[in-house]
């Protein structure tokens, strides 16, 4: 995916990395268990692909691995780059990828690509907890489990607690615990700079498997949201009006939730529409962006 061009890539910083698995290559690892305790068998190509991820610090002595999974059509990692490196950190994961190849070719020759093309990237910002990465890292297998066991559970929820009120859910529950979330606001008085700052930023998340948080509620905003989906982000969307007791999102909501890239949160009970509503659906935005609500 494309990367963040105000970003260095270069910088002391800690990055949340995603490589996905090339449509050919057998899986890396076999998920058994329960939600509880999952059990992950690494195929003999995770097992390479586990030793290249510990060697980040032979391809520079900065580099420093934090936490990783090894997933049947994905991998995780989180990686600390701590001092100023010599090349941006997009070198050293294609050298990553590389020498899996080499190693992987030589022993199953058949396997043309290990990797799919480039990577996705989340760097940590200052709101950004470590912990919450870790964590999300670490719980992969878990949530991959949750939702072979509980496939309702992808469905509407009532009672969870939101700044003091309860609110219901319907979609992917799960996209409250990624740490990767950002609030969509469009500010009539915002410059087209700003505007153009925040559209790059915006995509960016979008691109690299964050969520956008919003109500969408100005043209622009719902344009932000459209784009996002084109993409196949994945949106938070605040609303007003609680569910009825036998309805569902509209058809195109409904297909997003089903994808797991739409999580539609509503107040139990319902907020007059007008500009103080607004408000105060922007700032649940921003406090869900902040981090996963309190239990």
């Amino acid at each position: 995916m494309g990367r963040d061009p105000k970003h260095d890539y270069k910088g002391r910083c800690i990055y949340h990395i995603t490589l996905a698995k090339a449509p050919g290559c057998p899986d890396f690892c076999h998920i058994s268990g329960t939600p509880d305790q999952p059990l992950v068998e690494r195929s003999a190509i995770g097992l390479i692909i586990e030793t290249h991820i510990l060697n980040f610090p032979i391809l520079h002595p900065s580099l420093q691995i934090l936490q990783y999974i090894i997933m049947p059509d994905h991998i995780h990692f989180a990686i600390f780059a701590r001092e100023y490196l010599p090349r941006a950190l997009g070198s050293y994961i294609g050298m990553m990828k590389v020498k899996c190849g080499q190693c992987i070719r030589a022993s199953f020759p058949a396997v043309r690509d290990v990797f799919t093309p480039d990577f996705h990237d989340r760097y940590l910002r200052p709101n950004h907890s470590l912990r919450t990465v870790i964590e999300y890292i670490r719980l992969n297998p878990a949530r991959l489990l949750a939702r072979r066991f509980n496939p309702d559970f992808f469905r509407k929820i009532n009672n969870i607690p939101i700044d003091g009120k309860l609110w219901q859910a319907y979609g992917n529950l799960q996209l409250l615990q990624n740490p990767f979330k950002g609030p969509v606001v469009i500010h009539r008085r915002d410059s087209p700079a700003l505007r153009e700052a925040k559209y790059r930023r915006w995509r960016h998340l979008s691109e690299n498997g964050g969520v956008l948080v919003s109500p969408f509620i100005s043209a622009d905003e719902k344009d932000v949201r459209r784009r996002c989906e084109e993409t196949g982000g994945k949106v938070i969307l605040l609303t007003n009006e609680p569910f009825g007791d036998r309805q569902k999102p509209s058809a195109h909501d409904f297909g997003l939730c089903t994808k797991g890239l739409l999580l539609i949160l509503a107040p139990m009970r319902p907020l007059p529409p007008g500009r103080r509503t607004f408000l105060y659906l922007n700032h649940i935005a921003a406090l869900l962006s902040s981090g996963p609500p309190a239990p």
